[in-house]
């Protein structure tokens, strides 16, 4: 069922709206936009605009809104440049706004009113403060200072009355009690990244964050926090909202990219059970109509409000293909397909009548709301025969090794620099076959061939195509080969007369569109192929051995990789073509001499063309970073060196292979191995990785504020340089220095060694320190 009037269109762009306590008026806020408006069952009509009048300033630009849990009248918005105001719609003109607190140094991001106390509102702004307001006075009551540079959400908890949830852009989460400014209950890291938004749950003890790292994450704050669910999402969590009388639905919309509002359930994290698809832009609020969980309102920065029924809602699940095929990279195949039946697990011969009867009873009572998270899959393996894959396991291998098993091994193991270019591929080809990966031991061989010659030494010049060469006579230096033809052979040839003539037999080159040609019936040397170095040519061919070099093949190339490849001995005199005088035409019409030497002349050899790998080799890694293998694909760019200039490869794709490889060994902890490839990297995007989060700001051991100015240990707060005195000689630290990250205070390392071998506690403020 859908709404009738179910969307309307606003003046500007929104960032928030909230709902009143009895669920009949919505104020929605932005940076051009305040108004109130009234919700019934024909959709929205405006009942007030906040932004009336000529005099408008920046603390008008709101980027969040909230109601007064008590006074339906009154609500509080944050501005974009620090300042929180109180407001009374039921006033007219400038006298709706009650309040201003101009006391945030920088952006406010958040506010919200108490739940049981009506006159208390909290605010987080980027300066890293916390404020608490209280309505009746004209200034804060307390400060709390996180340890971040930037509050972006806060929260009281429904269950306990005076703590309250913070979340900040360094990833962690604080629980504050309202009494206690100068230090938090808790605080955990929660994400690897920013967290934009929190929200309590409303019957249970569990508070779900969004971040940047695009999870929503569920945890149980009861005693110390764990973390319960874990939600994967495709784009920056920007709202979570739990949903009323469903413990385990939570609503979300994203801070970009995606445009839709999805509801999870926390069970099944990787598909939406709902979504609803309505707005054309990133959608900014998110709010459940009272407890109704059927009715959803949202705003975007569309301009437009919509009150949307669950009904209408998409179910991505039955849009899923309900089954799947993966083929790897060793030839193994997996299937998966969707179990639609749940049969109770049973041990021995059962009744088929009595399974089938209770199959058909639970399709009766069980709904399809309450199976999705049920639903499950089976899966099958199918693993190739070593027979088929053409590389048996080793007797010491007989155990197929996990996928990260190679990957970590082959991580430690791949050298990429310190010797030539074919030590190196001897390496890292033993190590990919020890861990199974024969693409690439091919690939190390291949590459070992080819750039492990002196041919492709530095400097390397690369041959843009093969029409631009010169011709091989006037290039290349013709060189005598030596025959081993066997020394049995008659030196002398005889014509089909039997007279005996001297057989000299000149190499000749033919174009590439000419029809062969046969033998002259003599006896030939064993049949091979011709194998030709880049400084050798081939001048002129007789029809004795031609048949020689039909049978068989050229090869132009380095003679290292002619050695490599163990090809048969060259069996021909390589000799340089003579130039032919021209006929006359008087000649044309005299007979032939009766003894015409079988010879071919021609005075004319085009072009040999020679064949480059370096587009082989791009493709090859492209394909390897087709099927997943990265890791080989970019070890095989670094260890190539300069020689990688020669492959047709753009520097963005390589700088996402880059990435992708520095974040998988991120994954595995492989820390050194992730240095060593971003120093090795030519990529100064690349380079700077090394440089991110490196910086770690120390905090005042007195009132707990950041120490992130220029003069060291300096407290812009407390102005004084107590932080960098000892804790337990309370001297100033030169050198190491040693400090607790849950107090903030430290001291020499000495010191602090023999202090805590005997106690467990600081010895300036009781905490309890777990020193390592």
């Amino acid at each position: 069922m859908r709404y009738p009037d179910s969307r309307i269109c606003m003046e500007g762009h929104a960032n928030a709206l909230a709902l009143s306590k009895d669920n009949t008026l919505i104020a929605v806020a932005g940076r051009s936009l305040l108004k109130v408006y009234s919700i019934d069952d024909y959709g929205f009509r405006e009942v007030c605009n906040m932004r009336g009048g000529k005099n408008q300033n920046l603390s008008y630009s709101s980027n969040d809104v909230a109601w007064s849990t008590m006074d339906c009248n009154l609500l509080a918005t944050a501005a974009t440049n620090g300042v929180v105001s109180v407001w009374d719609h039921s006033k007219c003109g400038r006298q709706k706004q009650l309040l201003v607190y101009n006391e945030h140094e920088r952006t406010a991001h958040t506010v919200t009113f108490h739940s049981s106390e009506p006159n208390i509102l909290i605010s987080g702004s980027q300066d890293g403060t916390i404020k608490c307001f209280d309505i009746r006075s004209d200034k804060s009551v307390n400060t709390y200072f996180s340890n971040s540079e930037s509050v972006r959400d806060v929260k009281f908890s429904p269950h306990e009355q005076n703590i309250f949830s913070a979340v900040s852009e360094n990833g962690t989460v604080q629980l504050w009690d309202m009494r206690k400014w100068d230090k938090c209950m808790v605080q955990f890291t929660a994400h690897y990244g920013p967290v934009y938004t929190c929200d309590w749950h409303p019957t249970r003890k569990w508070l779900a964050t969004g971040s940047r790292d695009k999870q929503i994450k569920v945890w149980d704050m009861e005693g110390r926090p764990g973390l319960e669910y874990t939600i994967h999402t495709i784009a920056v969590v920007g709202r979570v909202k739990w949903r009323p009388e469903r413990t385990y639905h939570i609503a979300s919309c994203a801070l970009v990219v995606d445009y839709s509002i999805h509801v999870w359930d926390i069970r099944r994290p990787y598909i939406p059970f709902a979504s609803f698809n309505e707005h054309t832009n990133v959608t900014t609020g998110i709010a459940w109509l009272g407890s109704d969980s059927h009715c959803l309102l949202s705003t975007s920065k569309d301009s437009t409000l919509h009150k949307h029924a669950f009904e209408d809602a998409t179910r991505p699940a039955l849009k899923a293909n309900a089954q799947g095929a993966s083929l790897d990279r060793h030839g193994d195949i997996s299937f998966a397909n969707k179990i639609k039946e749940y049969a109770p697990k049973t041990s021995g011969v059962s009744n088929t009548k009595t399974n089938s009867s209770f199959i058909n009873h639970r399709k009766a009572i069980v709904s399809g709301s309450i199976q999705f998270h049920l639903d499950h899959s089976r899966m099958y393996k199918f693993m190739l025969k070593d027979a088929f894959s053409g590389f048996p396991l080793s007797e010491t291998d007989s155990k197929p090794r996990q996928e990260h098993e190679c990957f970590i091994g082959c991580a430690r193991e791949l050298i990429m620099s310190g010797k030539k270019i074919a030590e190196l591929c001897e390496h890292n080809s033993e190590v990919s076959k020890k861990y199974s990966k024969h693409n690439a031991t091919t690939l190390w061989n291949f590459l070992k061939l080819f750039y492990g010659s002196n041919h492709f030494e530095p400097p390397f010049e690369h041959r843009s195509s093969f029409s631009n060469q010169k011709n091989p006579i006037n290039s290349r230096r013709a060189t005598q080969v030596a025959s081993d033809w066997p020394q049995q052979r008659s030196d002398l040839s005889q014509d089909l007369n039997g007279n005996a003539q001297e057989a000299t037999h000149e190499i000749a080159a033919t174009n590439e569109d000419d029809d062969p040609l046969g033998g002259s019936g003599v006896e030939h040397p064993p049949t091979s192929s011709v194998i030709l170095s880049e400084t050798q040519i081939i001048s002129e061919i007789t029809f004795d051995n031609f048949e020689l070099l039909r049978n068989g093949f050229i090869y132009v190339g380095p003679t290292e990789a002619a050695k490599a490849l163990a090809f048969p001995a060259l069996h021909h005199d390589v000799q340089a073509a003579r130039p032919q005088l021209e006929i006359k035409a008087s000649d044309h019409e005299k007979s032939p001499p009766p003894h015409v030497p079988t010879v071919l002349k021609v005075s004319h050899v085009p072009p040999i063309p020679m064949w480059e790998p370096h587009k082989f080799v791009a493709d090859a890694l492209m394909l390897l970073n087709d099927v997943g293998d990265v890791q080989t694909a970019l070890t095989v760019i670094i260890a190539l060196g300069e020689a990688r200039k020669l492959l047709p490869l753009e520097d963005a794709l390589v700088e996402h292979w880059f990435h992708t490889y520095v974040d998988q060994l991120h994954r595995y902890e492989l820390w050194n191995e992730a240095c060593e490839v971003i120093n090795r990297s030519w990529l100064h995007s690349v380079q700077q990785l090394n440089q991110h989060s490196t910086a770690m700001h120390t905090n005042c051991g007195d009132c707990g504020r950041p120490l992130g100015n220029k003069v060291g240990w300096y407290c812009d707060k407390c102005k004084s340089m107590q932080s960098a005195k000892c804790c337990v000689c309370g001297l100033i630290v030169r050198g190491v220095y040693a400090w607790c990250q849950g107090c903030s205070h430290g001291g020499h390392i000495e010191h602090l060694q023999k202090y805590f071998a005997k106690h467990s506690k600081c010895p300036k403020c009781g905490h309890l320190c777990a020193y390592s």
